[in-house]
C-alpha cells in the first residue's frame, strides 16, 4: 500500500469482496479512509467498518445525493 503517499483513501465495496481488514493501514497511520457499499445494507456493514475504524456510507449505484450512514 501506498499509504505514504496519500493523505487519505477511498474504497468502493472492500465489505462486500471482505478486503475491509487490508484497509487499516491508513487508520493506523491516522489518515481517514472513506468507504461505500452498493449492494450491502448497512447493518451487514456497518458492524466490522465502526470495529475498524472506516468511515462508511451506503449509496445507490447512480451516486445520487441519498446516502444511508452507518450509526454512530
Amino acid at each position: 500500500m501506498l499509504v505514504g503517499d496519500f493523505d487519505f483513501a477511498v474504497n468502493e465495496q472492500c465489505a462486500q469482496y471482505h478486503e475491509c481488514s487490508s484497509l487499516t493501514l491508513f487508520i493506523k497511520a491516522g489518515k481517514p479512509l472513506l468507504h461505500a457499499e452498493y449492494s450491502l445494507a448497512p447493518s451487514t456493514f456497518c458492524p466490522e467498518s465502526k470495529r475498524l475504524g472506516l468511515s462508511s456510507v451506503r449509496k445507490t449505484r447512480d451516486l445520487i445525493a441519498k446516502r444511508e450512514t452507518c450509526p454512530v
